[in-house]
């Protein structure tokens, strides 16, 4: 922006004295004498090719202006390597037609909750065959004669545990059955979405993910775009991470201020999203602000807790 600013300021310059002069026949006498000099004519061709130069050059270098983040990708690319992570952990079988450019968060992030409901119900199960994940779910179970009640079971099973913003649907065939599974509620929001990767770090560093998330909310309402009076941007508003690298760098983070201090109040503390309170220390506690930020973080832990984050 102060680019564009500075170029159009000196071509308006350039352009009055040139408009300016050429209005008076001794004006215009000068720019003939100036014109016939051989060095301005050269000045005047470098400084043209300068400006030309850089016109062109900016125009092709990536925007330096701020974007903002559309984080629905960001959660889906997520959902992929979840649902890859899965296939390699052999929970199931993944048909070569199986499309996973863009899986939907809210069934992809059930997945492990439908593949437990079919083992925990049949026995000796074989192994599920994932045919589709993008709208909807389709999986095949293979090599079975009578799946009747067992369809029943299943279906009754992940509707339970899912809810009734699930469609749950199994269609018998004779010795393969499909399931389909589709999500018809509201897109699920950011803290939402945020919840399985918190508890991915969480598990990884030895942390209580419900004091990760609360972190995020109070830093930046898991708001992607969010930028700190540091001026480091994302989630957390730390230096390390891009998008949800953020999570598991804030993890990080937050199990070695635990480790360096002798409370967790002063491991909140760290996080606070301010230039002047990085580091560990008590400070904090003579400003109201900062004290106040740090029990608005203790105090939403139970809530998330009481909804999983355990």
């Amino acid at each position: 922006m102060v680019f564009h600013i500075l170029i159009s300021l000196w071509l308006a310059i350039i352009l009055f004295l040139a408009i300016f002069l050429g209005r008076t026949p001794k004006g215009r006498g000068w720019l003939r004498i100036l014109w016939r000099s051989a060095k301005v004519r050269k000045a005047l061709v470098v400084v043209i090719l300068t400006i030309a130069t850089i016109i062109v050059v900016y125009a092709l270098l990536p925007s330096h202006e701020d974007q903002e983040i559309d984080s629905r990708p960001i959660f889906e690319g997520y959902a992929q390597s979840l649902i890859l992570s899965l296939q390699e952990q052999g929970a199931f079988i993944m048909d070569s037609t199986c499309d996973l450019y863009a899986p939907q968060p809210e069934l992809a992030y059930v997945l492990p909750t439908i593949l437990g409901v079919y083992n925990d119900i049949v026995k000796n199960p074989t192994k599920p065959r994932l045919s589709q994940i993008d709208d909807i779910i389709v999986i095949y179970f293979d090599g079975y004669k009578q799946f009747k009640n067992r369809s029943i079971n299943i279906v009754k099973g992940i509707q339970k545990k899912l809810g009734p913003r699930y469609v749950v649907q199994i269609i018998n065939g004779n010795s393969s059955h499909e399931l389909k599974v589709a999500y018809r509620g509201k897109l699920w929001d950011n803290e939402q979405l945020c919840g399985l990767p918190a508890m991915e770090a969480s598990i990884r560093e030895g942390i209580d993910p419900a004091l990760l998330m609360s972190i995020i909310r109070h830093t930046s309402s898991f708001d992607f775009n969010y930028e700190g009076s540091n001026h480091e941007k994302g989630l957390l508003a730390i230096e390390s991470g891009y998008g949800l690298e953020q999570i598991f760098a804030g993890a990080h983070q937050l199990k070695v201020a635990l480790d360096s201090v002798q409370n967790t109040e002063d491991a909140i503390a760290a996080f606070y999203p301010l230039r002047d309170m990085q580091g560990l220390n008590s400070e904090w506690r003579k400003n109201p602000s900062r004290s106040r930020w740090v029990e608005e973080v203790l105090a939403d832990i139970p809530f998330y807790r009481n909804n999983g984050l355990k």
